[in-house]
């Protein structure tokens, strides 16, 4: 045999999960540049083995094809580890007097009028079921602003009102600044992204590049055996850093962008289209596939918009980001113009609402394949089922089970639960569905492993389960990470899964994923990711 014709890298002795359409596994695989180019018995892969061919003896290890994260946020991921140090983690604390108690061990150590900020609020958690007031806050802390936040709900000092200049006045772009109804004055609990910029715009920021904070992303990713991300809301410096980490050789993702339409960059798409731009330029390293939207707000704080109030704001529907019309609009727009679209939809009211404008869209300019998503995707019921199927549109389901599924249980009670993260049911209805962290959105955890672990027992990080009715195969849950999240940017035919010809995107596990007891599951490890034909991490 030609030397041109040996493989690069080999692997044999092992359990080769392809998924592909029959579910195979295979025994070795073999590797030509960047590409997979025979996978099969051993006896037959040997023979691709030359002088320079490296030879990786699996030992039965398990391979799989890379993980596809089809909702991050790049720059908040590589951020969290500097947040985590700056600011004071409340993530796990149970009460609001355990928040007060923790706010003020950080205040005795800083100087007066330096800000604080509490991250990872949920108040969901707490005891009281309630956020903190301004009030409360201030007993602590009347001397520095404080904030605390967790993604488009937060609570503020008086301090921190006053600096924002936030009065019974101030009205966000969306959401409220909450009046008290006896004083109607601010509480200091602000909901939605628009209220807590209001406050946010006015804290220093961390201190680290563009470039630093997504690099350290991108290795924690290959760490956890991800090989393609789609970017959620993609803004110019994260593009930039990606351009830059790709020219020095340091980008160990691939990346779909979904560029960013919200408020305050509300004229993205606008640019897009005078320029031209559709979905697939770039190549397959870094590719724009579409535009970001959002909706409603938060299931966790329990203002995703509904037909059905949340147990935590029972006076009320949820929040909606835009009317209806605004996003039929902006829906047509980027559709006619051959752009994906990913609505950030939560509650089953903004999932219709979404639907509404892609089936507005569709009357207008049928397309047969347009797969628009809708990111989220997390309380569905048979009706939202039933349009989803037949509108073809792409669930981008965020994997909430783990951090979140305590919080969303109580807000949506025992009966509504059985509806949440509706993997099974997806299943059923034959729709595709991937699955995806929002890793830097919000939550802490954004590791594909503890994704297919919650996905298969339907266990939260509290210890119960929630919709156990919408647990799913280990095989299904690992193909939401894999073909699913290629098929959710047009990406099936080069990546998510391992077959001759896609690019060689693959991971070497510690254990066997398909035998493991399903408790075992959360404590596998990734001992080596291979990006593109290169080992990217290696334990």
């Amino acid at each position: 045999m030609s030397p041109t014709n040996f493989a690069d890298i080999v692997l044999i002795n092992g359990k080769i999960v392809t998924i592909n359409q029959k579910e195979s596994v295979e025994e070795a695989l073999a590797i030509k540049k960047n590409k997979i180019i025979r996978v099969g018995k051993i006896n037959k892969i040997e023979k691709l083995v030359g002088e320079d061919t490296k030879v990786i003896d699996l030992k039965g290890k398990t391979v799989l094809p890379g993980f596809i994260d089809t909702h991050v946020h790049a720059l908040g991921a590589g951020k969290l580890k500097l947040q985590e140090e700056n600011e004071v983690d409340i993530k796990y604390a149970n009460s609001i007097n355990e928040v007060l108690e923790l706010l003020r061990k950080k205040i005795d150590q800083i100087s007066k009028d330096e800000w604080v900020i509490g991250w990872g609020y949920m108040w969901s958690r707490f005891k009281e079921k309630r956020a903190p007031t301004s009030k409360e806050l201030d007993e602590i802390s009347p001397n520095n602003p404080v904030l605390l936040k967790f993604s488009a709900y937060g609570s503020a000092n008086s301090y921190a009102l006053r600096i924002a200049g936030i009065n019974k006045d101030s009205k966000p772009e969306y959401g409220e600044v909450e009046l008290d109804p006896q004083t109607n004055q601010p509480t200091g609990i602000l909901k939605g992204g628009a209220a807590i910029r209001l406050v946010s715009k006015h804290i220093p920021q961390i201190e680290i590049s563009s470039i630093d904070a997504i690099r350290n992303a991108c290795i924690q990713w290959s760490k956890w055996g991800i090989t393609t991300i789609h970017q959620a809301g993609s803004i110019p410096e994260e593009v930039n850093a990606f351009m830059s980490l790709r020219e020095k050789q340091e980008l160990p993702v691939r990346i779909r962008l979904y560029v960013n339409n919200i408020a305050p960059n509300m004229d993205t798409l606008d640019h897009l289209l005078a320029l031209g731009f559709k979905r697939g330029f770039g190549d397959n390293k870094i590719k724009l596939c579409g535009v970001k939207f959002a909706l409603d707000s938060m299931g966790t704080m329990g203002t995703a918009a509904t037909y059905l109030p949340c147990t935590g704001n029972p006076d009320n529907l949820g929040i909606l980001l835009m009317d209806s019309e605004t996003l039929k609009e902006y829906i047509l727009k980027a559709h006619k113009a051959g752009l994906q679209t990913a609505t950030h939809s939560i509650g089953d009211r903004a999932i219709d609402i979404n639907l509404n404008a892609i089936e507005y869209a569709l009357k207008e300019y049928p397309m047969s394949d347009h797969r628009h998503r809708i990111e989220h995707c997390t309380y569905c019921e048979k009706k939202q089922l039933d349009r989803i199927k037949k509108l073809g549109v792409h669930p981008a389901e965020s994997n909430y089970v783990w951090n979140f599924g305590d919080a969303y249980k109580y807000q949506f009670g025992e009966e509504r639960s059985k509806w949440l993260f509706p993997f099974k049911s997806f299943k059923e209805y034959g729709i595709i569905a991937s699955s995806n962290s929002d890793y830097g959105g919000g939550p802490w955890h954004g590791n594909p492993i503890q994704g297919i672990y919650s996905l298969v027992t339907r266990k939260t990080e509290g210890g119960d389960i929630i919709g156990i009715n919408q647990a799913i195969s280990v095989i299904d849950a690992i193909k939401c990470y894999t073909i699913n999240g290629a098929y959710a940017s047009f990406d099936e035919e080069n990546i998510g899964s391992l077959e001759e010809g896609k690019f060689a995107d693959l991971i070497i596990l510690s254990d066997d994923i398909l035998t493991l007891d399903y408790e075992k599951i959360k404590n596998i490890q990734i001992i080596t990711t291979i990006m593109d034909g290169k080992i990217v991490h290696q334990q």
